[in-house]
Protein backbone atom coordinates (compact mmCIF):
# COMPACT_ATOMS: atom_id res chain seq x y z
CA UNK A 1 0.00 0.00 0.00
CA UNK A 2 1.09 3.38 -0.84
CA UNK A 3 2.23 6.05 1.49
CA UNK A 4 -0.36 8.67 -0.01
CA UNK A 5 -2.99 5.49 0.38
CA UNK A 6 -2.28 4.58 3.99
CA UNK A 7 -2.49 8.10 5.13
CA UNK A 8 -6.20 8.42 3.61
CA UNK A 9 -7.05 5.28 5.44
CA UNK A 10 -5.69 6.20 8.62
CA UNK A 11 -8.06 9.43 8.37
CA UNK A 12 -11.00 8.19 7.23
CA UNK A 13 -10.37 5.35 10.54
CA UNK A 14 -9.87 8.30 12.86
CA UNK A 15 -13.02 9.80 10.99
CA UNK A 16 -15.32 6.76 11.84
CA UNK A 17 -13.82 6.56 15.41
CA UNK A 18 -15.07 10.31 15.98
CA UNK A 19 -18.36 9.45 14.73
CA UNK A 20 -19.02 6.36 16.60
CA UNK A 21 -17.68 7.84 19.90
CA UNK A 22 -20.37 10.45 19.17
CA UNK A 23 -22.94 7.85 18.45
CA UNK A 24 -22.25 5.97 21.60
CA UNK A 25 -22.01 9.70 23.92
CA UNK A 26 -25.54 10.31 22.85
CA UNK A 27 -26.70 6.96 23.79
CA UNK A 28 -25.03 6.82 27.17
CA UNK A 29 -26.09 10.56 27.31
CA UNK A 30 -29.77 9.39 26.62
CA UNK A 31 -29.07 6.18 29.04
CA UNK A 32 -28.60 8.39 32.28
CA UNK A 33 -31.17 11.11 31.58
CA UNK A 34 -33.54 8.41 31.66
CA UNK A 35 -32.26 6.44 34.48
CA UNK A 36 -32.27 9.78 36.38
CA UNK A 37 -35.74 10.47 35.52
CA UNK A 38 -37.01 7.42 37.19
CA UNK A 39 -34.51 8.10 40.12
CA UNK A 40 -32.79 11.11 40.40
CA UNK A 41 -31.14 10.14 43.59
CA UNK A 42 -29.80 6.42 43.29
CA UNK A 43 -28.77 7.44 39.32
CA UNK A 44 -25.83 9.16 40.59
CA UNK A 45 -22.24 8.12 40.17
CA UNK A 46 -21.23 6.25 43.61
CA UNK A 47 -17.70 7.74 44.25
CA UNK A 48 -16.41 8.49 47.64
CA UNK A 49 -15.38 11.62 48.80
CA UNK A 50 -11.36 10.93 48.58
CA UNK A 51 -11.33 10.33 44.85
CA UNK A 52 -13.77 13.07 43.96
CA UNK A 53 -11.36 15.59 45.79
CA UNK A 54 -8.02 13.76 44.12
CA UNK A 55 -9.68 14.62 40.74
CA UNK A 56 -11.22 18.26 41.05
CA UNK A 57 -7.37 18.86 42.13
CA UNK A 58 -5.67 17.29 39.32
CA UNK A 59 -8.69 18.47 36.66
CA UNK A 60 -6.88 19.48 33.39
CA UNK A 61 -7.76 22.77 31.93
CA UNK A 62 -10.44 23.08 29.32
CA UNK A 63 -10.74 22.92 25.87
CA UNK A 64 -9.83 26.09 24.23
CA UNK A 65 -12.97 28.05 22.91
CA UNK A 66 -13.79 27.99 19.34
CA UNK A 67 -12.77 31.08 17.43
CA UNK A 68 -14.55 33.72 14.76
CA UNK A 69 -11.11 32.96 12.71
CA UNK A 70 -11.40 29.39 12.69
CA UNK A 71 -7.97 29.29 11.28
CA UNK A 72 -6.35 30.64 14.53
CA UNK A 73 -7.43 27.82 16.53
CA UNK A 74 -4.23 25.50 17.54
CA UNK A 75 -5.47 21.90 18.39
CA UNK A 76 -1.29 21.03 19.18
CA UNK A 77 -2.20 20.37 22.99
CA UNK A 78 -3.85 17.16 21.88
CA UNK A 79 0.32 15.91 21.73
CA UNK A 80 0.87 16.34 25.33
CA UNK A 81 0.09 13.03 27.78
CA UNK A 82 -3.37 11.85 28.67
CA UNK A 83 -4.23 13.67 31.62
CA UNK A 84 -3.05 17.34 30.73
CA UNK A 85 -6.15 18.02 29.16
CA UNK A 86 -9.85 17.76 29.38
CA UNK A 87 -10.86 15.48 26.28
CA UNK A 88 -14.07 16.06 23.76
CA UNK A 89 -16.45 14.20 21.55
CA UNK A 90 -14.33 15.69 18.34
CA UNK A 91 -10.95 15.26 18.92
CA UNK A 92 -10.50 12.09 17.41
CA UNK A 93 -10.23 14.74 14.04
CA UNK A 94 -8.08 17.24 15.51
CA UNK A 95 -4.26 17.57 15.11
CA UNK A 96 -4.15 13.95 13.28
CA UNK A 97 -0.64 13.23 12.41
CA UNK A 98 -0.62 11.94 9.02
CA UNK A 99 3.16 11.93 9.77
CA UNK A 100 5.18 12.89 12.65
CA UNK A 101 5.50 16.31 10.97
CA UNK A 102 2.66 16.31 9.62
CA UNK A 103 -1.15 17.08 10.81
CA UNK A 104 -4.84 17.41 9.64
CA UNK A 105 -7.40 19.21 11.79
CA UNK A 106 -11.05 18.94 10.54
CA UNK A 107 -13.80 21.28 11.78
CA UNK A 108 -16.71 22.90 10.78
CA UNK A 109 -20.40 25.01 12.01
CA UNK A 110 -24.03 24.67 11.48
CA UNK A 111 -25.93 27.59 12.17
CA UNK A 112 -29.69 28.28 12.23
CA UNK A 113 -31.55 31.64 12.14
CA UNK A 114 -35.32 32.52 12.14
CA UNK A 115 -36.41 36.39 11.88
CA UNK A 116 -39.26 38.23 11.53
CA UNK A 117 -38.58 41.94 10.33
CA UNK A 118 -41.35 44.47 10.26
CA UNK A 119 -40.77 47.83 8.20
CA UNK A 120 -37.07 47.65 8.08
CA UNK A 121 -37.00 50.24 4.75
CA UNK A 122 -39.82 52.51 7.33
CA UNK A 123 -42.65 51.47 5.89
CA UNK A 124 -41.50 52.43 1.96
CA UNK A 125 -41.81 49.26 0.63
CA UNK A 126 -43.97 45.89 0.30
CA UNK A 127 -44.94 43.80 1.99
CA UNK A 128 -44.11 45.50 4.96
CA UNK A 129 -43.23 42.53 7.16
CA UNK A 130 -41.23 39.34 6.26
CA UNK A 131 -40.66 36.24 8.36
CA UNK A 132 -37.52 34.14 6.92
CA UNK A 133 -35.12 31.68 7.80
CA UNK A 134 -31.08 31.89 7.04
CA UNK A 135 -28.93 28.73 7.78
CA UNK A 136 -25.97 27.88 6.77
CA UNK A 137 -22.72 25.43 6.57
CA UNK A 138 -19.05 25.68 6.98
CA UNK A 139 -16.73 23.08 6.53
CA UNK A 140 -12.75 23.46 6.59
CA UNK A 141 -9.41 21.33 6.73
CA UNK A 142 -6.61 22.68 8.13
CA UNK A 143 -3.10 20.72 7.02
CA UNK A 144 0.08 21.92 9.21
CA UNK A 145 3.74 20.55 8.12
CA UNK A 146 5.15 21.53 12.01
CA UNK A 147 5.33 25.53 12.34
CA UNK A 148 6.59 25.97 8.15
CA UNK A 149 3.57 25.67 6.06
CA UNK A 150 -0.10 25.16 6.39
CA UNK A 151 -2.69 24.89 3.74
CA UNK A 152 -6.19 26.06 5.10
CA UNK A 153 -9.32 25.65 3.28
CA UNK A 154 -13.49 25.99 4.03
CA UNK A 155 -16.45 25.63 2.11
CA UNK A 156 -19.35 26.78 2.75
CA UNK A 157 -23.41 26.63 1.75
CA UNK A 158 -25.94 29.25 2.96
CA UNK A 159 -29.43 29.47 2.14
CA UNK A 160 -32.91 31.94 2.71
CA UNK A 161 -36.17 30.19 2.86
CA UNK A 162 -39.58 31.70 2.88
CA UNK A 163 -37.87 35.27 2.38
CA UNK A 164 -40.68 37.27 0.43
CA UNK A 165 -38.62 40.30 -0.09
CA UNK A 166 -35.86 41.21 -2.32
CA UNK A 167 -32.44 38.25 -1.84
CA UNK A 168 -29.81 40.28 -0.21
CA UNK A 169 -26.04 38.94 -1.15
CA UNK A 170 -24.98 38.58 2.10
CA UNK A 171 -27.88 35.69 2.36
CA UNK A 172 -27.54 33.13 0.30
CA UNK A 173 -24.00 31.51 -1.27
CA UNK A 174 -24.46 28.05 -2.31
CA UNK A 175 -21.40 25.74 -2.85
CA UNK A 176 -18.37 28.34 -2.63
CA UNK A 177 -14.99 28.43 -1.53
CA UNK A 178 -14.91 30.77 1.65
CA UNK A 179 -11.18 30.33 2.37
CA UNK A 180 -8.82 28.60 0.67
CA UNK A 181 -4.69 30.35 1.27
CA UNK A 182 -1.08 28.76 1.56
CA UNK A 183 1.39 30.00 4.45
CA UNK A 184 4.43 30.11 4.79
CA UNK A 185 7.36 30.61 7.19
CA UNK A 186 10.05 31.67 4.80
CA UNK A 187 12.95 32.25 7.47
CA UNK A 188 12.37 29.12 9.74
CA UNK A 189 9.72 27.78 12.18
CA UNK A 190 11.74 29.68 15.20
CA UNK A 191 10.82 33.22 13.10
CA UNK A 192 7.31 33.66 13.54
CA UNK A 193 6.92 35.75 10.11
CA UNK A 194 4.74 34.53 7.86
CA UNK A 195 3.05 34.93 4.51
CA UNK A 196 -0.21 34.18 3.56
CA UNK A 197 -1.43 33.72 -0.27
CA UNK A 198 -5.03 33.19 -0.85
CA UNK A 199 -8.61 33.51 -0.15
CA UNK A 200 -8.99 34.70 3.24
CA UNK A 201 -10.38 36.79 6.05
CA UNK A 202 -9.90 39.48 7.74
CA UNK A 203 -10.44 40.42 11.53
CA UNK A 204 -9.04 43.85 12.90
CA UNK A 205 -9.85 45.82 16.33
CA UNK A 206 -13.63 45.85 17.06
CA UNK A 207 -14.47 45.01 13.53
CA UNK A 208 -15.71 49.04 13.28
CA UNK A 209 -13.75 48.97 9.81
CA UNK A 210 -12.71 45.46 9.09
CA UNK A 211 -14.83 42.22 9.94
CA UNK A 212 -15.42 38.89 8.25
CA UNK A 213 -19.28 39.97 9.37
CA UNK A 214 -20.28 36.96 11.03
CA UNK A 215 -23.78 38.03 11.54
CA UNK A 216 -24.42 38.06 7.86
CA UNK A 217 -25.35 34.17 6.32
CA UNK A 218 -22.29 34.83 4.00
CA UNK A 219 -18.83 35.93 5.96
CA UNK A 220 -17.11 38.47 4.34
CA UNK A 221 -13.97 37.21 2.57
CA UNK A 222 -10.80 38.38 -0.05
CA UNK A 223 -7.98 37.38 -2.04
CA UNK A 224 -4.82 38.34 -1.74
CA UNK A 225 -1.81 38.25 0.11
CA UNK A 226 -0.81 39.30 4.22
CA UNK A 227 2.76 39.14 5.51
CA UNK A 228 2.07 39.39 9.47
CA UNK A 229 4.49 38.81 12.12
CA UNK A 230 3.43 37.81 16.02
CA UNK A 231 4.98 37.68 18.93
CA UNK A 232 4.08 38.28 23.19
CA UNK A 233 4.37 42.27 23.35
CA UNK A 234 3.91 43.18 19.44
CA UNK A 235 1.90 41.92 16.30
CA UNK A 236 2.14 43.78 12.76
CA UNK A 237 0.27 42.65 9.35
CA UNK A 238 0.77 44.20 6.19
CA UNK A 239 -1.74 43.07 3.75
CA UNK A 240 -2.66 43.71 -0.26
CA UNK A 241 -6.43 42.38 -0.91
CA UNK A 242 -9.16 42.44 -3.56
CA UNK A 243 -12.88 42.33 -1.88
CA UNK A 244 -14.73 39.12 -3.01
CA UNK A 245 -18.56 40.09 -3.09
CA UNK A 246 -21.08 37.78 -4.06
CA UNK A 247 -23.01 39.11 -7.41
CA UNK A 248 -26.43 38.32 -7.42
CA UNK A 249 -26.98 39.57 -11.01
CA UNK A 250 -24.92 36.52 -12.07
CA UNK A 251 -26.59 33.92 -10.44
CA UNK A 252 -26.01 32.29 -7.14
CA UNK A 253 -24.45 29.07 -9.14
CA UNK A 254 -22.01 30.93 -10.95
CA UNK A 255 -18.72 29.44 -8.82
CA UNK A 256 -16.34 30.15 -7.35
CA UNK A 257 -17.01 33.81 -6.79
CA UNK A 258 -14.43 36.26 -7.79
CA UNK A 259 -12.78 38.91 -6.63
CA UNK A 260 -14.07 42.46 -7.41
CA UNK A 261 -11.35 44.38 -10.14
CA UNK A 262 -11.88 47.56 -9.68
CA UNK A 263 -10.88 47.50 -6.13
CA UNK A 264 -7.51 47.19 -3.97
CA UNK A 265 -7.20 47.14 -0.66
CA UNK A 266 -4.02 47.46 1.51
CA UNK A 267 -2.62 48.73 4.21
CA UNK A 268 -0.85 48.06 7.68
CA UNK A 269 -1.79 47.03 11.00
CA UNK A 270 -0.14 46.60 14.21
CA UNK A 271 -0.57 46.18 17.97
CA UNK A 272 1.03 46.44 21.11
CA UNK A 273 0.43 43.98 23.98
CA UNK A 274 3.30 45.21 26.43
CA UNK A 275 0.92 46.81 29.03
CA UNK A 276 -1.05 44.41 30.79
CA UNK A 277 -4.71 43.81 30.35
CA UNK A 278 -4.10 46.89 27.43
CA UNK A 279 -3.85 47.49 24.09
CA UNK A 280 -2.45 49.92 22.02
CA UNK A 281 -3.25 49.90 17.37
CA UNK A 282 -2.19 51.67 14.92
CA UNK A 283 -2.86 51.62 11.34
CA UNK A 284 -2.73 52.69 7.27
CA UNK A 285 -5.40 51.31 5.06
CA UNK A 286 -5.51 52.10 1.56
CA UNK A 287 -8.94 51.37 -0.53
CA UNK A 288 -8.19 52.00 -4.57
CA UNK A 289 -11.78 51.86 -6.53
CA UNK A 290 -12.08 52.61 -10.52
CA UNK A 291 -15.60 51.52 -10.83
CA UNK A 292 -17.06 55.09 -11.60
CA UNK A 293 -18.65 54.96 -7.93
CA UNK A 294 -20.71 57.92 -6.99
CA UNK A 295 -19.96 59.92 -3.96
CA UNK A 296 -21.65 61.92 -1.08
CA UNK A 297 -22.12 65.05 -3.14
CA UNK A 298 -23.53 63.11 -6.43
CA UNK A 299 -20.09 63.28 -8.69
CA UNK A 300 -19.00 59.98 -10.50
CA UNK A 301 -15.25 59.15 -10.66
CA UNK A 302 -12.18 56.52 -8.94
CA UNK A 303 -11.58 56.97 -5.28
CA UNK A 304 -8.61 57.18 -3.63
CA UNK A 305 -9.10 57.03 0.18
CA UNK A 306 -6.28 56.56 3.01
CA UNK A 307 -7.16 56.10 6.41
CA UNK A 308 -5.23 56.65 9.43
CA UNK A 309 -6.26 55.52 12.62
CA UNK A 310 -5.20 54.53 16.33
CA UNK A 311 -7.21 52.39 18.94
CA UNK A 312 -6.44 52.26 22.63
CA UNK A 313 -8.39 49.96 25.26
CA UNK A 314 -8.50 47.55 28.31
CA UNK A 315 -9.80 46.88 31.39
CA UNK A 316 -8.46 47.97 34.93
CA UNK A 317 -10.14 46.40 37.77
CA UNK A 318 -14.00 46.64 37.40
CA UNK A 319 -13.81 49.34 34.69
CA UNK A 320 -13.50 48.19 30.47
CA UNK A 321 -12.88 51.04 27.76
CA UNK A 322 -12.09 51.16 24.33
CA UNK A 323 -11.63 54.29 21.93
CA UNK A 324 -10.94 54.30 18.48
CA UNK A 325 -9.93 57.52 16.45
CA UNK A 326 -9.36 57.60 12.53
CA UNK A 327 -8.55 60.24 9.52
CA UNK A 328 -9.32 60.21 6.07
CA UNK A 329 -7.58 61.73 3.40
CA UNK A 330 -7.51 61.31 -0.35
CA UNK A 331 -9.51 61.97 -4.14
CA UNK A 332 -13.15 60.86 -4.69
CA UNK A 333 -14.40 61.99 -8.15
CA UNK A 334 -12.72 65.24 -8.09
CA UNK A 335 -13.36 66.27 -4.90
CA UNK A 336 -10.82 66.15 -1.92
CA UNK A 337 -11.89 63.81 1.23
CA UNK A 338 -11.68 65.11 4.59
CA UNK A 339 -13.63 62.79 6.92
CA UNK A 340 -12.76 61.44 9.97
CA UNK A 341 -14.55 59.07 12.77
CA UNK A 342 -14.57 59.02 16.45
CA UNK A 343 -15.81 56.23 18.85
CA UNK A 344 -15.72 55.32 22.57
CA UNK A 345 -16.93 52.70 24.96
CA UNK A 346 -16.74 52.03 28.53
CA UNK A 347 -18.30 49.80 31.05
CA UNK A 348 -18.08 48.78 35.13
CA UNK A 349 -18.95 45.29 36.47
CA UNK A 350 -20.15 44.94 39.92
CA UNK A 351 -18.55 42.19 41.88
CA UNK A 352 -22.30 41.21 42.64
CA UNK A 353 -24.33 38.03 41.63
CA UNK A 354 -25.19 37.99 37.96
CA UNK A 355 -22.17 40.30 37.54
CA UNK A 356 -24.19 42.94 36.47
CA UNK A 357 -22.47 45.20 34.19
CA UNK A 358 -23.29 49.06 33.18
CA UNK A 359 -22.37 50.66 30.23
CA UNK A 360 -22.23 52.87 27.19
CA UNK A 361 -20.84 54.15 24.04
CA UNK A 362 -20.50 57.01 21.30
CA UNK A 363 -20.05 56.90 18.01
CA UNK A 364 -19.69 59.14 15.14
CA UNK A 365 -18.54 59.16 11.37
CA UNK A 366 -18.43 62.59 10.05
CA UNK A 367 -20.99 63.97 6.91
CA UNK A 368 -20.85 65.98 4.21
CA UNK A 369 -21.55 69.72 4.92
CA UNK A 370 -21.83 71.25 1.23
CA UNK A 371 -21.91 69.36 -1.49
CA UNK A 372 -20.80 72.43 -4.13
CA UNK A 373 -17.40 73.11 -2.35
CA UNK A 374 -15.34 70.31 -4.02
CA UNK A 375 -14.71 68.41 -0.46
CA UNK A 376 -16.08 65.18 0.07
CA UNK A 377 -16.29 64.85 4.10
CA UNK A 378 -18.31 61.75 4.80
CA UNK A 379 -16.58 58.79 6.19
CA UNK A 380 -16.35 55.83 4.72
CA UNK A 381 -17.06 53.06 7.01
CA UNK A 382 -14.88 50.16 4.88
CA UNK A 383 -16.11 46.68 5.60
CA UNK A 384 -17.51 46.78 9.00
CA UNK A 385 -19.58 44.98 11.91
CA UNK A 386 -22.18 47.65 12.11
CA UNK A 387 -24.22 45.30 13.88
CA UNK A 388 -22.36 45.15 17.06
CA UNK A 389 -22.14 48.61 17.73
CA UNK A 390 -25.01 50.83 16.00
CA UNK A 391 -27.98 48.59 16.75
CA UNK A 392 -29.09 45.04 16.03
CA UNK A 393 -31.67 45.97 13.67
CA UNK A 394 -29.05 47.11 11.25
CA UNK A 395 -30.71 50.36 9.53
CA UNK A 396 -27.36 52.87 9.63
CA UNK A 397 -23.88 52.73 8.90
CA UNK A 398 -21.39 54.75 10.12
CA UNK A 399 -21.66 57.40 7.38
CA UNK A 400 -22.88 60.93 8.68
CA UNK A 401 -23.89 59.51 11.71
CA UNK A 402 -23.98 59.91 15.66
CA UNK A 403 -24.63 57.32 17.58
CA UNK A 404 -24.79 56.77 21.72
CA UNK A 405 -25.98 54.43 24.23
CA UNK A 406 -26.57 52.84 27.01
CA UNK A 407 -26.52 49.50 28.13
CA UNK A 408 -27.00 47.00 31.06
CA UNK A 409 -26.46 43.46 30.97
CA UNK A 410 -26.17 40.24 33.93
CA UNK A 411 -26.10 36.76 33.84
CA UNK A 412 -28.85 34.83 35.78
CA UNK A 413 -26.95 31.78 35.40
CA UNK A 414 -23.26 31.25 34.36
CA UNK A 415 -23.97 30.43 30.39
CA UNK A 416 -26.36 32.79 30.07
CA UNK A 417 -25.84 36.76 29.44
CA UNK A 418 -28.65 38.79 29.20
CA UNK A 419 -28.41 42.47 27.96
CA UNK A 420 -30.56 45.31 27.36
CA UNK A 421 -29.39 48.60 25.12
CA UNK A 422 -31.41 51.82 24.36
CA UNK A 423 -29.54 53.99 20.87
CA UNK A 424 -29.87 57.28 20.09
CA UNK A 425 -29.55 58.41 16.45
CA UNK A 426 -28.99 61.80 14.22
CA UNK A 427 -27.28 62.45 11.37
CA UNK A 428 -24.17 65.09 11.33
CA UNK A 429 -24.89 67.19 8.50
CA UNK A 430 -28.42 67.63 7.38
CA UNK A 431 -27.39 68.41 3.92
CA UNK A 432 -25.77 64.52 3.71
CA UNK A 433 -27.50 61.72 3.23
CA UNK A 434 -28.80 58.79 5.68
CA UNK A 435 -26.88 56.02 4.91
CA UNK A 436 -27.97 52.11 5.46
CA UNK A 437 -25.80 49.50 7.15
CA UNK A 438 -23.94 48.89 3.49
CA UNK A 439 -23.07 51.89 3.28
CA UNK A 440 -25.79 53.10 0.52
CA UNK A 441 -27.72 56.11 0.39
CA UNK A 442 -31.07 55.86 1.71
CA UNK A 443 -32.76 58.84 2.71
CA UNK A 444 -31.54 62.73 1.82
CA UNK A 445 -33.16 66.22 2.86
CA UNK A 446 -31.55 68.50 -0.28
CA UNK A 447 -32.08 71.23 1.95
CA UNK A 448 -30.97 70.48 5.28
CA UNK A 449 -34.38 71.06 6.50
CA UNK A 450 -35.43 67.65 8.09
CA UNK A 451 -32.87 68.27 11.05
CA UNK A 452 -30.97 66.03 13.08
CA UNK A 453 -32.61 63.97 15.21
CA UNK A 454 -33.62 60.06 13.45
CA UNK A 455 -34.87 57.99 16.21
CA UNK A 456 -34.56 55.70 19.00
CA UNK A 457 -33.77 51.89 19.37
CA UNK A 458 -34.25 49.48 22.19
CA UNK A 459 -32.41 46.29 21.41
CA UNK A 460 -32.99 43.09 24.03
CA UNK A 461 -30.77 39.69 23.59
CA UNK A 462 -30.26 36.31 25.66
CA UNK A 463 -27.44 34.53 24.96
CA UNK A 464 -27.08 31.44 26.17
CA UNK A 465 -23.73 29.34 25.63
CA UNK A 466 -25.36 25.46 25.95
CA UNK A 467 -22.20 23.80 26.09
CA UNK A 468 -18.65 24.14 24.55
CA UNK A 469 -20.42 23.47 20.52
CA UNK A 470 -23.78 24.73 20.96
CA UNK A 471 -25.03 28.05 21.52
CA UNK A 472 -28.66 29.49 21.73
CA UNK A 473 -29.58 33.20 21.05
CA UNK A 474 -33.18 35.19 21.02
CA UNK A 475 -33.29 38.84 20.28
CA UNK A 476 -35.73 41.59 19.87
CA UNK A 477 -35.40 45.03 18.42
CA UNK A 478 -37.72 48.29 17.98
CA UNK A 479 -37.03 51.41 16.48
CA UNK A 480 -38.87 54.79 16.63
CA UNK A 481 -38.68 57.28 13.61
CA UNK A 482 -38.16 60.96 14.42
CA UNK A 483 -38.26 64.33 12.72
CA UNK A 484 -35.55 63.12 10.09
CA UNK A 485 -37.26 60.28 9.13
CA UNK A 486 -40.98 61.56 9.66
CA UNK A 487 -39.85 64.63 7.03
CA UNK A 488 -37.85 62.88 4.11
CA UNK A 489 -40.98 60.00 3.61
CA UNK A 490 -42.65 56.97 5.45
CA UNK A 491 -42.06 56.60 9.14
CA UNK A 492 -43.45 53.49 10.11
CA UNK A 493 -41.51 52.51 13.15
CA UNK A 494 -38.93 48.88 12.64
CA UNK A 495 -39.24 46.09 14.72
CA UNK A 496 -37.16 42.44 14.70
CA UNK A 497 -37.30 39.66 16.16
CA UNK A 498 -34.80 36.79 16.26
CA UNK A 499 -33.91 33.48 17.49
CA UNK A 500 -30.93 31.66 16.48
CA UNK A 501 -28.58 28.71 17.05
CA UNK A 502 -25.49 27.34 16.16
CA UNK A 503 -23.37 24.45 16.53
CA UNK A 504 -19.40 24.32 16.20
CA UNK A 505 -17.08 21.14 16.24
Amino acid sequence: MSGARRCATRVIRRVLACLAGICAAIAAESRIAASAAADPITSQPSTDSQSTTAQSDTKPPPPPRYLDLRYDENYSYLDGPPGSYQTDIFDPIKWIHLTEDLTLSIGGEVRARMEAETNTTFGSREPAQDTFLLHRYLIHTDLRYRKLARVFFQGISAFVEDRDLPLLPIMENRWDFQQLFLDLRFLGEDIPLTVRFGRQELLYGRQRLISPLDWANTRRRFDGVKLFYESDPFDIDFFYMRPVPIDLSEGLNRKPDEYREEAHFYGIYSKYKGIADHYIENYFLALRDTGNLTNANGRVGDESLYTLGSRLGGQRNQFDYDGEFAHQFGNFAGDRIQAWMSCLEGGWTAKLPMSPRIGGGFDFGSGDRNPTDGKHQTFNQLFPLGHAHWGYLDLFGLQNLLATNINFSFKPIDTVTTRLAWYTFWNHRTRDALYNAGGVPVRRAPNGGAGHDIGNEIDLTIQWAIDRHSSLLLGYSHFWSNNFIRATGSDRDADLFYVQYGFKF
